[in-house]
C-alpha cells in the first residue's frame, strides 16, 4: 500500500502475518454442531428493511477514494484476525458457510451469495462499528488488474498463494447476450448458468490460491468483491428488459428459505428477488456493452490460438452414451479432440436440436467428463480452458461466445467434487480428494450453430493463462461422452 494510507488500520499492520495464516478449518460436521449452540443473529431483521435508506455499493475506485476504506480495512483485519471459527464475528465463519451450503454448479447459485453477500456485509459493519459501511465491488469489465491494494503484503486484503492478477481472459459476453432470456438453471437460454460459466468459474481459476477451491475461497478478501460483482450483473441483467425476466414473485421458485449457519439467521428466497429487499442498490446496474473488457473478447473472437488434434481412444456407445474417448491430457497448448457419435446417436442429436426450446430442457444433450483430476503442477491455478464445440476448421463463422459449452479449471473440478461430498454427508469429506465428473449441457450450442453438420462433433480445450504457462500437464480426464437425457 502506497504511503499516506496507512492511516486508520495500524494496530492490524503489527499482525500482517497472521492475515497470511490459513483460517483453521472444520469439518461440515464440527460447523453444525458448533454453531448449533449459538443464538441467532438476526443482523438484517426483513421487518426494518423498508424503513431504512438503500445503502449503495459501489465500484472498488470509488470506494478506495470514500472515508469508508479505513473502516473495511478495520473490520476485514479484525475479522482475519478472530480465529474463532464458530462465531461470525470471524472470517473462518463465513468460509465453512460457503464450504457448507454454498450451491455452485445448482439451482439459486446467484440467490444464495446475494443472501451471504448480504449477511456478510451486516457482519463488516459490526466489526467496524459503522452503519453505513458496504460492499464494494470490483468490475473486471472495466478494470480486469487484481486492485493494487490486495497485492500489498501489508495489507488485510493480502492474501498469499495467488497464482494471478490479470483475468481479462475471463470476461466472456456471453450472459449478456438478448437472447438469454431466462433465469434459473435447467432452463433453455438461462441465465444463471452462463454467468457462473463465465466471467464467474474463470476469475477463480485466473487469481488461483485459495480461489480455484470452492470450499475455501472466501478466505481471499477479493472473494468478496468479485461476487458483488456477479451479484451487480445479475441485476443488471434484470433491469436491461428485452424479455428477460425472473419467476413470478407466486412462483414456487421463491419458496423456502436459505441457510447461512445455525448463528447466523437464514434468508427467505423470495427476500433475494431484488437487492432493495435487503437494504442496498449498486451505483452501476448496467450490462457490459463496451470498454477494456468488451475489446478484449472481440480480439479473442477473432483469432484463436492454434489448436492441436489430440488421439484417444473411441468408446463404444452404450446406455445414454452417443460415443466418447478414454484418456486425455491437458496441457498448455490448446487441444481438440473428435467425439464420435452412432448411426442412432446422430438421429438423436438432429431430433433435439430441430426441436422448439421450449420443448426441450438445457440438459436433454450434455457431454460427461469422467474421472477428472488436476495433476500437482496444475493444482496452484491461474489458468483454465475453454470448451468449444464444433468450432469450423477453416476459421470462426460467429463469435467464439457462440461455440462455448463450458470452462474447466482446478474451481470446477473442487465444485464437482464438493457436490459429491455434501450428497454423501457424514463422511463426504473424503470426495474433496480425487478424481471428479463433470457434466456441461450442450443442447443451447448445437442449436445455435444448426444448420451446421452434426454428423461429427469435435470439443476443443483452449487454454487460457493470467501469466505465463507452465509446460507440464494440468489435467487428466479418464473419459468423456456424449449423453442425451432418458
Amino acid at each position: 500500500m502506497r504511503a499516506g494510507n496507512t492511516k486508520g488500520y495500524g494496530r492490524q499492520r503489527a499482525g500482517s502475518q497472521a492475515f497470511e495464516m490459513e483460517d483453521a478449518m472444520i469439518t461440515r460436521r464440527q460447523f453444525l454442531q458448533a454453531t448449533a449452540a449459538l443464538a441467532l443473529v438476526p443482523m438484517l431483521p426483513h421487518d426494518t428493511i423498508g424503513a431504512t435508506s438503500l445503502h449503495t455499493r459501489p465500484s472498488w475506485p470509488t470506494f478506495r477514494k470514500s472515508t469508508s476504506y479505513p473502516a473495511f480495512l478495520r473490520a476485514v483485519g479484525a475479522m482475519r484476525a478472530n480465529k474463532n471459527s464458530t462465531s461470525p464475528a470471524s472470517w473462518a465463519y463465513w468460509t465453512s458457510v460457503h464450504g457448507t451450503f454454498c450451491p455452485h454448479h445448482k439451482p439459486y447459485f446467484l440467490a444464495w451469495h446475494r443472501g451471504f453477500l448480504a449477511r456478510f456485509e451486516a457482519q463488516l459493519r459490526k466489526a467496524a462499528g459503522s452503519s453505513s459501511l458496504v460492499l464494494p465491488y470490483w468490475d473486471y469489465y472495466y478494470d480486469p488488474i487484481l486492485p493494487t491494494e490486495f497485492q500489498d503484503p501489508s495489507s488485510p486484503l493480502y492474501l498469499a498463494g495467488r497464482t494471478g492478477k490479470d483475468v481479462s481472459g475471463a470476461l466472456s459476453m456471453t450472459p449478456f447476450g438478448n437472447s438469454l432470456i431466462n433465469l434459473p438453471r435447467g432452463y433453455p437460454y438461462a441465465f444463471e448458468p452462463a454467468v457462473e460459466t463465465a466471467p464467474h468459474n474463470p476469475v477463480h481459476n485466473l487469481i488461483g490460491g485459495a480461489m480455484d477451491n470452492v470450499a475455501i475461497s472466501p478466505r481471499d478478501p477479493i472473494f468478496w468483491l468479485h461476487h458483488a460483482n456477479i451479484d451487480r450483473l445479475w441485476d443488471a441483467w434484470v433491469r436491461a428488459g428485452a424479455g428477460r425476466h425472473m419467476p413470478s414473485k407466486t412462483s414456487s421458485y421463491w419458496s423456502g428459505s436459505f441457510n447461512y449457519g445455525a448463528a447466523v439467521s437464514g434468508v427467505a428466497r423470495l427476500t433475494t428477488y431484488a437487492p432493495s429487499n435487503l437494504g442496498y442498490r449498486y451505483d452501476n446496474s448496467t450490462l457490459p456493452t463496451g470498454g477494456y473488457g468488451y475489446g478484449m473478447q472481440a480480439a479473442a473472437s477473432a483469432q484463436l490460438p492454434a489448436i492441436q488434434d489430440a488421439f484417444a481412444q473411441p468408446l463404444p456407445a452404450q446406455g445414454p452414451s452417443l460415443g466418447g474417448v478414454g484418456g486425455l491430457a491437458l496441457g498448455p497448448r490448446s487441444t481438440r479432440i473428435r467425439i464420435p457419435l452412432s448411426a442412432d446417436g446422430r438421429d438423436r442429436v438432429r431430433s433435439l436440436v430441430t426441436r422448439a426450446p421450449q420443448a426441450t430442457s438445457g440438459s436433454a444433450l450434455q457431454i460427461v467428463l469422467d474421472g477428472v483430476d488436476v495433476t500437482g503442477a496444475g493444482t496452484r491455478g491461474g489458468y483454465f480452458y475453454k470448451l468449444l464445440l464444433n468450432l469450423p476448421s477453416g476459421g470462426l463463422a460467429q463469435p467464439e461466445q457462440t461455440y462455448l459449452v463450458g470452462t474447466l479449471g482446478p474451481f470446477e473440478v473442487s465444485v464437482a467434487r464438493h457436490a459429491k461430498a455434501m450428497a454423501m454427508g457424514a463422511g463426504g469429506h473424503m470426495a474433496m480428494q480425487g478424481p471428479a465428473r463433470i457434466t456441461l449441457p450442450a443442447l443451447d450450442v448445437l442449436s445455435r450453430i444448426w444448420p451446421a453438420p452434426l454428423d461429427a462433433l469435435t470439443l476443443s480445450f483452449v487454454r487460457v493463462d493470467a501469466g505465463r504457462p507452465q509446460a507440464a500437464d494440468a489435467m487428466t480426464i479418464e473419459r468423456l461422452w456424449f449423453e442425451a437425457a432418458a
